[in-house]
């Protein structure tokens, strides 16, 4: 038969470089140091509890022992005394109280971290590497020295009592508890270290690394402001795909270069009988070609008259009445300065995308993405019958903190909508570094950044796009 040894070293969170306790992780889980005023508070509890159990030691036998040590009495004279079989019997009853009383309070104090007085005023000792139980042995050390201190009268107690103020870590932990590795904090107004499940979500919070983000991608659409420099044009890229490159043609079906044999060519608009010549042409007549270098003979009807012939004697009939005047013609329109290019048959014409849809999704601890576009059932083996439409997606939950059906979870406006489904353990939503309680039944708005609890399991809300993408 071969047995397997595990050799694995328990691998211990919130130690810096040099293996010794990080105050920032304690700070980050949500620990208190304990105040002194508390912890003095707590130690007067537990020593008023010791004094009341020494009351019949002190009531029924200290005054025969007193009146033996002041020699009022012999030796024999105190075997005999009336009142020696009470005193035997007080003491004794007071020895066996105080024992059992220090046990109680070492065992307590080892296993659960807290004694009576503690527990009164809300103190809880952890050890301070690990920040579990300190254990027993590290309580009665710490113990055996504050007694010690004791021998040297008035300054030996005063040493340690002021000693948490000088501690540089500010965590006022004094001589006796640095020299045990104790560390006493304040489960009132912090975390309670022995709540293992708050411990596992919070040690998950702190050591849970943050989603990756993707680089954010310059924008195709077309700025509003025309003077704007758009920051990516994909029709100055010359690769092929985007915009396509002409390919080269045989010589003989090379295509013409310029406006598409498609566009119509303007015709000039009709001229009524009698108008005006402007500038040595009607505007019926075309225009000179601009690319012409010669110049253009000079017609004498346009630009002098003729010498006049020779007057004909004809009889003179009456002047007709002058005709209409004509309509003003409207001036020709002013051709723009850049046409707009034509169309090249074949050519892809990049068009502005819509903007994603923004969803959202649940990331848990464990790095599972559970996208959320519809209603989603979470749990260890959620059931979708009282919810018809409602995908049922199963966690993984070691530790059993989960339901069978947990949480429902919905989309909505600007985030999701969580309603816990009467689970056993609960859920919470942790904003903003405070957790709040979620009541059954109730529906919460979430919204991105934001962290939900199921049990022991966390999720964190992200906000995805309609193709998945973060």
């Amino acid at each position: 038969m071969i047995w397997e040894i595990d050799e694995r070293t328990q691998t211990i969170e919130g130690l810096d470089a040099q293996g010794r306790p990080d105050p920032a992780y304690a700070a980050a889980l949500g620990l208190l140091d304990a105040p002194l005023g508390r912890r003095a508070l707590a130690a007067t509890i537990d020593a008023a509890i010791w004094v009341i159990l020494l009351l019949p030691l002190i009531v029924g036998a200290m005054p025969l022992v007193l009146k033996l040590a002041a020699g009022s009495i012999s030796a024999y004279g105190f075997l005999n005394h009336p009142d020696f079989l009470v005193a035997v019997i007080t003491a004794s009853a007071s020895t066996l109280l105080v024992l059992a009383y220090l046990v109680v309070q070492l065992i307590l104090h080892g296993v659960k971290g807290t004694t009576i007085g503690k527990a009164v005023t809300g103190i809880r000792s952890v050890n301070a590497r690990t920040l579990e139980r300190p254990r027993v042995g590290a309580v009665l050390l710490r113990f055996l020295i504050v007694g010690a201190a004791g021998v040297i009268p008035l300054l030996g107690p005063a040493f340690i009592l002021v000693s948490p103020t000088f501690d540089p870590e500010r965590r006022r932990r004094g001589l006796h508890d640095k020299a045990t590795g104790v560390w006493l904090v304040d489960a009132r107004r912090g975390l309670n270290p022995y709540d293992q499940k708050r411990m596992r979500v919070a040690r998950k919070m702190v050591t849970a690394l943050p989603a990756p983000g993707r680089a954010e991608l310059p924008s195709l659409a077309t700025p509003a402001d025309p003077a704007a420099q758009p920051a990516y044009r994909p029709g100055s890229r010359v690769s092929a795909g985007v915009l396509g490159m002409a390919r080269p043609h045989e010589p003989s079906g090379r295509p013409a270069v310029g406006l598409s044999l498609a566009t119509p060519e303007p015709q000039p608009a009709p001229v009524r009988p009698g108008t005006p010549v402007l500038g040595g042409y009607r505007r019926s007549d075309p225009p000179a070609p601009a690319a012409s270098a010669e110049p253009r003979a000079a017609e004498p009807s346009a630009l002098a008259p003729a010498d006049p012939p020779a007057p004909v004697a004809r009889p003179v009939e009456p002047p007709a009445p002058p005709a209409d005047p004509p309509a003003p013609q409207a001036d020709p329109p002013t051709p723009e300065a850049d046409p707009p290019a034509p169309a090249v048959p074949g050519s892809a014409v990049p068009t502005e995308q819509p903007a994603p849809i923004a969803t959202f999704a649940l990331r848990f601890d464990s790095g599972q993405d559970v996208p959320v576009s519809g209603p989603v059932l979470l749990g260890r083996n959620p059931d979708a019958s009282e919810h018809p439409g409602a995908a049922a997606v199963a966690l993984a939950d070691d530790s059993r903190s989960l339901s069978k059906t947990h949480l429902l979870v919905r989309p909505v406006e600007g985030g999701l909508e969580i309603v816990d489904w009467r689970s056993t353990n609960g859920s919470g939503l942790i904003r903003g570094g405070t957790e709040y309680a979620v009541t059954a039944g109730t529906p919460v708005v979430t919204t991105d950044g934001d962290v939900i609890r199921l049990g022991d399991r966390v999720a964190t809300v992200i906000r995805t796009s309609s193709d998945g993408t973060r």
